[in-house]
C-alpha cells in the first residue's frame, strides 16, 4: 500500500521510548508519588506501558495489577502472568466479578443463562449479525448512538461497567500506596472511540502512549523486544464474548492509522480515498465524529457560555 505522506507515521522507537520514560519520571515527581501501577491486561498496550514504566522508574517502584472477571479469556490472564514473570515483578490479581454481579451488570444480557464461554460467544455473534443490517461493518458506529433499551445499549452498559470498575479498583490500589496510575490507551482507540469512557482505558494520571497510533506502538513493542505471545496477538478488548479484535472491527490498523493521520492533519481525504476506498475512509471518519464527545472534558462547553 503506497500512500502519500505515509512516512509521516514513521517514528524513531529509541527516542520515542526515551521521551516517554522522561514524561513518566516528570509526572511521578510532580505528583510526589512513591511509585507507579499499571493495569496489566495481557495485551500489547499495557505490556508496552509497563515496560516503559520499569525503564523509567526501576522494577522496585512499579506494581502490576490484573483484574479479571467472569468473561475474561484465560489466555489473557495467562499472558499477564507470563509477562509479569518476564519483567520480574509480582502480579497482583483482583477479581471484579463479585462487584459486577452486585451492581447487576451481568443481568443486562441473558448470557448468564448460558453455561459456557462458547455458547455466550455464539449468542453475541448472532446478536451482532442482527445489529449489522447490511454488509458494511458499522457495529462500532452503531455502538456510539444506540437506541434506548436496545440489545446494543445494554451490551454497551454490560461491557463498559467492567472497565469502569477496573478504574475504581486501580485508583484505590494506587491511593493506598501513593502510586502514579499509568494508563495504556493508544491514539487509534482514542480517536475512534474504541475505549470505555471513564474506564481504566480512559482515566489515569498519565497516558504515556496516547500520542502513538496502534501501528506505531507495534514498532515500539518490537524495539523493546516484547515476547511474541504479546506482540503477535489481536487487539482484544476482552469485555464480552464474541468481540475479540478491535482491528477486525475497524479494519487493518496500518490503514486506519493512515486515515486518522489525514483527518487529524486536515489533509485531502480524497487522496486516501482513491487508495483505501471511500467506504473505509468514511467509516473511520464517522467513528471520529461520533466519538468526539468522548475526548472532551465535561467542562468543555463552559467556554461557550
Amino acid at each position: 500500500m503506497t500512500i502519500e505522506n505515509s512516512k509521516s507515521l514513521d517514528i524513531d522507537p529509541k527516542s520515542t521510548c526515551q521521551e516517554i520514560e522522561k514524561l513518566i519520571r516528570e509526572k511521578l515527581d510532580f505528583l510526589q508519588r512513591d511509585g507507579a501501577v499499571v493495569a496489566l491486561s495481557g495485551g500489547l498496550d499495557s505490556a508496552v506501558a509497563a515496560t516503559l514504566a520499569i525503564r523509567a522508574l526501576g522494577k522496585e517502584r512499579v506494581h502490576l495489577l490484573n483484574m479479571p472477571e467472569r468473561d475474561s479469556k484465560p489466555i489473557h490472564r495467562k499472558h499477564a502472568k507470563q509477562f509479569a514473570n518476564h519483567l520480574g515483578i509480582k502480579l497482583t490479581t483482583k477479581r471484579i466479578s463479585p462487584i459486577l454481579r452486585t451492581a447487576g451488570s451481568y443481568k443486562l444480557l441473558p448470557l448468564r443463562f448460558l453455561p459456557t464461554r462458547q455458547l455466550r460467544s455464539a449468542l453475541v455473534d448472532f446478536a451482532k449479525s442482527k445489529i449489522i443490517k447490511n454488509k458494511s461493518n458499522k457495529l462500532l458506529a452503531y455502538r456510539l448512538h444506540p437506541e434506548a433499551n436496545s440489545w446494543l445499549a445494554k451490551g454497551n452498559a454490560y461491557a463498559i461497567a467492567k472497565h469502569r470498575t477496573r478504574m475504581v479498583i486501580v485508583y484505590q490500589f494506587a491511593e493506598v500506596r501513593n502510586l502514579l496510575v499509568i494508563g495504556a490507551a493508544n491514539r487509534t482507540e482514542w480517536m475512534t472511540g474504541t475505549f470505555s469512557k471513564w474506564g481504566v482505558d480512559h482515566c489515569a494520571d498519565v497516558m504515556p502512549v496516547l500520542h502513538l497510533y496502534r501501528s506505531q506502538l507495534e514498532e515500539v513493542a518490537e524495539f523493546l523486544q516484547l515476547p511474541d505471545y504479546i506482540r503477535n496477538k489481536a487487539a482484544d478488548p476482552d469485555l464480552m464474548p464474541g468481540v475479540n479484535d478491535k482491528g477486525a472491527l475497524m479494519g487493518e490498523f496500518t490503514a486506519v492509522d493512515q486515515i486518522l493521520y489525514y483527518i487529524e492533519n486536515q489533509l485531502d481525504l480524497d487522496t486516501i480515498r482513491q487508495t483505501l476506498g471511500t467506504e473505509t475512509v468514511d467509516r473511520v471518519l464517522e467513528l471520529v465524529e461520533l466519538s468526539r464527545h468522548m475526548r472532551e472534558s465535561p467542562y468543555h462547553f463552559l467556554t461557550k457560555l
